[in-house]
């Protein structure tokens, strides 16, 4: 039985190499290897300035508070995404309002998230769900419509390119990207804020040190979020891989959507454009009356032969952390995004799947599809 993980960092010889070097050097933190990352990164997005932190959930805090978020706000986000696009914005006092999504990209619907904005609104977060763009068209003009911050959650999505023209996290106020082992590029941990305006650049590089505009001079109230030179190091070496990277992951996608097209139970991710998304992840959804079974029996059927699948990520409004203060929701204003909780998966999909994995994990799946089938 051949084992298939969900996904799987790419190294090589040089992320090593690189991190010696670090080590060498004795220069762990605010050095120049960090800044040439940030540098670099920008410059591969277009152009943008970029300031890296510790974290993807380190950058998602800065950002919203680099915006102004605070007391008495409220921040419109997705309800499928990681739970940090919604508790940044607590943490800073402001209340989290959960939009539904929409079944054709995953991503917030832009009409259920004009039905939910009231006159305490700041912020809207799309999350460029599983690496796809988001309706960034809508959202601007909703955005602008409504004097509202555009926060792009892109965290899963480097390299995306919305309609094959701009990159996911350059067309809003302000983006974000994460680095965690699971994304196109790792540094462990790791994020990296990115944004055309100076004034936010200025914030967010004042509140991810301490706030301190001097040596030992603090003006205002920050955090302590920096990137050290280590995961910097990491990172300079899987950004020159990251064009490979997304290749390879797109070309992984093509085989499954060619390989699944004709079963019936499964409805196949789409884009807009080829270049509309990287395929961070690969997530299905199942057509559950033509099978005997939930998803969970699905995915046990899988496990149960090695290969990896799960749900990213459950709904956030039936979270406990949500319950307080009433930021809890009912299922019934966010339909969309319970049935995608109830019928979606995700599997295995990184750079290194071999051809050999990419076979094993579509015949697995079929024969699943076909023991559960109605």
């Amino acid at each position: 039985m051949m084992k298939v993980p969900l996904s799987r960092p790419w190294f090589d010889d040089e992320e090593p190499r690189a991190v010696a070097e670090v080590v060498r050097s004795g220069w762990l933190i605010s050095g120049p290897v960090v800044a040439e990352f940030e540098r670099r990164f920008g410059l591969r997005l277009g152009g943008v300035e970029a300031v890296a932190v510790n974290s993807g959930s380190s950058a998602l805090l800065v950002a919203l508070a680099a915006l102004g978020v605070g007391p008495g706000d409220e921040v419109l986000v997705p309800d499928m995404t990681f739970v940090s696009t919604a508790t940044a914005a607590m943490f800073l006092g402001a209340r989290p309002v959960f939009v539904d999504i929409n079944l054709d990209n995953y991503c917030l619907d832009p009409k259920d998230a004009a039905r939910k904005i009231t006159p305490r609104a700041k912020v809207i977060i799309p999350v460029h769900y599983a690496g796809h763009a988001a309706d960034m068209d809508e959202i601007m003009e909703l955005a602008r419509r409504h004097g509202l911050r555009v926060l792009e959650d892109a965290a899963e999505s480097h390299l995306a390119r919305y309609r094959g023209g701009a990159y996911t996290g350059t067309i809003g106020d302000i983006g974000i990207f994460s680095f965690t082992p699971s994304k196109p590029m790792t540094t462990g941990e790791g994020g990296m804020i990115v944004t055309r305006d100076p004034d936010l650049v200025a914030r967010c590089r004042l509140l991810r040190e301490f706030g301190d505009t001097g040596k030992f001079r603090w003006d205002m109230l920050g955090f302590n979020f920096r990137m050290p030179e280590v995961m910097g190091a990491i990172g300079l070496a899987q950004l020159e891989k990251l064009d490979r990277a997304v290749a390879l992951r797109r070309a992984v996608a093509a085989r499954y959507t060619e390989a699944l097209k004709d079963e019936e139970a499964v409805v196949l991710p789409t884009l807009r454009t080829p270049e509309d998304g990287n395929f961070q992840l690969y997530t299905i959804r199942l057509r559950l009356e033509r099978l005997v079974g939930d998803r969970d029996a699905l995915i046990e059927a899988l496990g149960r032969r090695g290969v990896s699948a799960r749900l990213y990520y459950p709904s956030l409004h039936r979270q406990r952390v949500f319950a307080r203060d009433g930021h809890r929701t009912d299922d019934s204003t966010l339909p969309n995004a319970v049935e995608f909780g109830r019928t979606a998966l995700s599997l295995p999909i990184f750079p290194t799947l071999s051809a050999e994995e990419q076979d094993y994990v579509i015949g697995v799946l079929r024969d699943a599809l076909r023991a559960c089938g109605r």
